[in-house]
């Protein structure tokens, strides 16, 4: 997982969600959102830290995003998917 990739991606799906520009603003509502610590949500913003799996995938859900492309891994944004939904298409 590219931490670059992750940090640009990650605030690029904030934005579209509406989420503050402002820094600390942007911090506690990430915090919130996403249920870590507001230390964790800026070194998240800034590409700092990547999440672990499970931590990606969690993200990934709020934001209804793929993981993998989340993390950098794959370059097709594609909508989550749960693993309910996709036993339920398979």
């Amino acid at each position: 997982m590219n931490s670059k990739v992750f940090s640009q991606r990650f605030n690029r799906e904030l934005a579209s969600l509406g989420f503050p520009e402002e820094l600390t603003e942007k911090t506690k509502a990430v915090s919130k959102v996403f249920g870590v610590s507001r230390h964790l949500a800026n070194s998240l913003i800034f590409g700092h830290i990547l999440p672990g799996a499970e931590q990606l995938n969690k993200i990934a859900e709020i934001l209804e995003v793929c993981p993998q492309w989340l993390g950098g891994a794959s370059d097709r944004k594609r909508t989550y998917l749960n693993r309910e939904t996709a036993d339920s298409i398979s």
